[in-house]
């Protein structure tokens, strides 16, 4: 065992970075067995941190772990392919605020393959995780990014950036672009993003790609997404609008109430609040 450790150690160290959690199954694959995890949770080299749970000698002590960490954890070590987007996006992004509901924050994940820990959702963050495990689009990957993420100010890095971890304080988060995040927000409307509030953020998205639109909306499963999408476009005129090949978006058949004594767009066939209707921002 003594000469065990050592090598044990190392290996731990470099694949582990500070403050970073790691379940029980990671750190097997690591070649740590239990009672070499008990023995580094006495030396005070891991902390445990839930059932089954550990983090390698955080800065931060606090009970509530930050949920980036978290999602980072998930990401990086246990190759879950869940990733931020809809709100949670667009607020990393810049382009909106948190959404407060009940008064707590939610974090948005969305996780079509079901790849995400199990302990994702049992341990205590600092915001509640809502997990969406619809696949909404066909194309998986399309239009999501991978962005340098300062864990220190919560800020992304201006350009995205292939993962590449180069230090141990390099951390990189998978989240949805601006356009696929913008699309994920409809699908939510207006069951957890208000119409009004979608309105504002929409106000804000002017450097759209119209290119990856095009794709994103040609390759989504929701129609309840795509119209509203098309609506709040044709509401706010981003000249951006023009350039989105619309032809070979199926936006399927009929009416679809969204708001009850809503008033109905003829355009799109959805109804939405008639203020909506009757208050043209680009009137």
């Amino acid at each position: 065992m003594s000469e065990q450790k050592p090598a044990s150690l190392n290996r731990l160290l470099k694949a582990l970075p500070p403050g970073l959690l790691a379940d029980t199954g990671w750190l097997r694959s690591q070649g740590l067995s239990r009672s070499l995890v008990h023995d580094y949770v006495q030396r005070g080299l891991l902390e445990r941190v839930g059932a089954r749970l550990y983090r390698r000698g955080a800065a931060d002590s606090s009970d509530t772990i930050r949920w980036e960490v978290a999602v980072l954890s998930a990401q990086q070590l246990n190759r879950a392919s869940v990733h931020v987007g809809g709100p949670t996006a667009l607020a990393l992004l810049g382009l909106a605020h948190y959404l407060k509901l009940a008064g707590e924050h939610r974090v948005y994940l969305y996780d079509p393959k079901h790849t995400a820990p199990t302990w994702l959702n049992a341990t205590k963050l600092s915001a509640d995780i809502v997990k969406r495990t619809k696949r909404l689009f066909s194309g998986d990957g399309l239009g999501l990014e991978w962005r340098r993420i300062d864990l220190g100010t919560g800020r992304l890095g201006a350009q995205p950036v292939e993962p590449k971890i180069l230090e141990p304080w390099d951390h990189f988060l998978r989240l949805s672009g601006e356009e696929r995040a913008v699309i994920e927000m409809m699908d939510e409307i207006p069951s957890s993003v208000g119409f009004e509030h979608a309105d504002e953020i929409f106000q804000s998205l002017t450097n759209l790609r119209p290119s990856l639109l095009s794709r994103l909306l040609q390759t989504c499963t929701s129609v309840k997404a795509k119209r509203l999408f098309l609506f709040y476009a044709d509401r706010h005129g981003h000249a951006w609008r023009r350039r989105v090949d619309r032809d070979s978006v199926d936006l399927g058949k009929g009416k679809r109430q969204l708001v009850p004594g809503g008033k109905l767009d003829p355009e799109y066939q959805i109804t939405v609040p008639a203020k909506l209707l009757e208050d043209n921002p680009v009137a």
